[in-house]
C-alpha cells in the first residue's frame, strides 16, 4: 500500500483512507464519487492507550470510527468484574452507531493494545442521507454488518458447542480470513498481538489450557505461534479439526 511523501502526518491519513478503501472495496465495487468520498476523510488519526474504552464517548455518543492500527474488543462486563468478549475488532473494522441504532454497535469497545481510530462520521452521513448515490457504499456498509453478525453467531457456536481445541483452532482461522482480506496475511502468516491469557478470555478457557493447546498445535504442525505472529501450517487439518471451511479452498468446487 503506498504512501505519499511529505508530512508523515499526511501519511497517516493516507494510510487510514486507504485501508477504508481497500476493506469496502472487497466488499463490493465503488464508483468514482464513492471512492473520492472515502479518500476526502482527512481526520488525523487518534491514539487510544490499551484498556481504554473508546466506544462510547464519555458524553454517551456512540459515533462512528473506524479502527487503522491495533486490536480491541466488545466485552460484557459481570458485576463482579469479569468480562464476556463478543467479538475482537481488527484494523479495517468498524465500532459506533451508524444510525439504525443496533445493540452490537451501541455495545462499549475497549482497547486491548495501543489503538488508533479515524471518525468516519462524514461518510456515514452521507450514506444514510443519499443512498441512492452511493450505492456501493450502501452495500458495503450492509456487508460489514452481516459479517459482524456472523462472527457473533460464530462465536456463540465456538463457547457454546466446541472443545478448547476446536475453540482456538475455528478463532484462528476466522482470525486468518480477516486479516487476509485487508491484506495482513503474508506467507500463510498474520500478526496477532494478544496474549494467551487474552486468548482463554476471549474463549471462556484458562490460561494453562489455551497453553497446552497452543503447544499440542505447534507439535503437531498445524499452528505455530510466535513471537506475536500466527503461522498455519496446514490448512486442511486445521479446518477439519475446527469444523470450518478451508480458507484456502473457499471458491473452489468440491
Amino acid at each position: 500500500m503506498a504512501l505519499p511523501n511529505g508530512d508523515p502526518r499526511g501519511s497517516g491519513r493516507a494510510l487510514s483512507t486507504e485501508l477504508l478503501l481497500h476493506r469496502l472495496r472487497g466488499l463490493n465495487p465503488l464508483g468514482p464519487r464513492e471512492i473520492e468520498l472515502v479518500l476526502s476523510l482527512g481526520e488525523q488519526p487518534k491514539h487510544h492507550a490499551a484498556g481504554t474504552t473508546i466506544c462510547p464517548h464519555e458524553d454517551g455518543s456512540p459515533h462512528p470510527r473506524l479502527i487503522i492500527g491495533g486490536w480491541a474488543c466488545r466485552p460484557r462486563v459481570m458485576l463482579d468484574g469479569r468480562r464476556q468478549m463478543l467479538g475482537l475488532l481488527l484494523p479495517g473494522d468498524m465500532m459506533g452507531d451508524r444510525g439504525e441504532r443496533r445493540p452490537l454497535a451501541l455495545n462499549p469497545v475497549i482497547a486491548l493494545t495501543p489503538l488508533r481510530t479515524i471518525g468516519v462520521g462524514p461518510l456515514v452521513q452521507a450514506v444514510r442521507t443519499c443512498p441512492d448515490d452511493y450505492p456501493g457504499l450502501t452495500r458495503a456498509l450492509t456487508a460489514i454488518d452481516r459479517a459482524e453478525e456472523t462472527a457473533l453467531l460464530d462465536h456463540i457456536v465456538r463457547l457454546g458447542c466446541q472443545s478448547a481445541r476446536q475453540r482456538i483452532c475455528h478463532l484462528l482461522l476466522e482470525l486468518y480470513q480477516r486479516l487476509s482480506a485487508i491484506g495482513f496475511v503474508h506467507n500463510d502468516a498474520y500478526p496477532m498481538p494478544l496474549t494467551q491469557d487474552t486468548l482463554g478470555e476471549a474463549l471462556g478457557l484458562s490460561l494453562v489450557h489455551v497453553n497446552r493447546v497452543v503447544s499440542q498445535l505447534r507439535r503437531e504442525r498445524l499452528v505455530l505461534i510466535r513471537n506475536g505472529v500466527v503461522t498455519i501450517e496446514d490448512f486442511p487439518r486445521l479446518a477439519l479439526l475446527a469444523d470450518r471451511v478451508d480458507p484456502t479452498r473457499e471458491g473452489v468446487a468440491a
